[in-house]
């Protein structure tokens, strides 16, 4: 091989497809007669000593410790998603539960749900259960934002008392004495 040959060249398609091409019985590519490509530490220079450092070895106390903080970490108890059976329009769903959502709080919304398809369903008996789903979705959203509405209502009404009582408490108070004026002026 010539000096002046390159490594591209060397390891290129065209070189392989002409040792495939010499081996008339074989018709795989033979990389066996190939030289090793540059090494890792060639190409880095060292860097792979860092990477691949050997790990000191741990001592029996120290497996012994980690085995217990594995058992540890394994022995805490996990949310675990409880299953609760409800019947929707005629299905059965299982729904999971956790200590977020109680399995009561699941059977009020799935019983909800389904009074609010029921009544649908009565009020359009003609009509498809997909129509009757999408029906009862628009139910459930108007609802909501009934419910909201009346909740924003009722806070501007309460922040309107507040500040009512709040006025009225202002003009209960006495007129501050001369003493507490001074007092005020030199805190601020």
């Amino acid at each position: 091989m010539k000096k002046s040959q390159s490594i591209m060249s060397k390891y290129s398609d065209k070189s392989m497809k002409k040792k495939s091409s010499s081996a008339k019985a074989s018709t795989r590519v033979e990389y066996d007669d190939l030289p090793p490509m540059a090494n890792y530490e060639q190409r880095y220079k060292g860097m792979s000593k860092e990477l691949t450092k050997e790990q000191p070895k741990q001592t029996l106390d120290e497996k012994i410790a980690k085995r217990e903080r594995l058992k540890k970490s394994s022995d805490e108890p996990k949310n675990e998603t409880k299953r609760v059976s409800v019947e929707i329009n005629g299905n059965l769903y299982l729904l999971g539960c956790t200590e977020n959502i109680s399995e009561s709080r699941i059977r009020k919304i799935a019983a909800l749900t389904n009074e609010i398809l029921n009544d649908t369903k009565e009020n359009n008996p003609g009509l498809t259960n997909s129509k009757i789903n999408a029906l009862a979705l628009l139910d459930a959203c108007d609802r909501i934002l009934t419910l909201k509405d009346e909740n924003s209502n009722m806070r501007t009404e309460l922040m309107y008392y507040q500040q009512k009582v709040n006025i009225e408490e202002e003009k209960d108070r006495p007129e501050p004495t001369p003493m507490e004026l001074l007092a005020n002026e030199i805190e601020d």
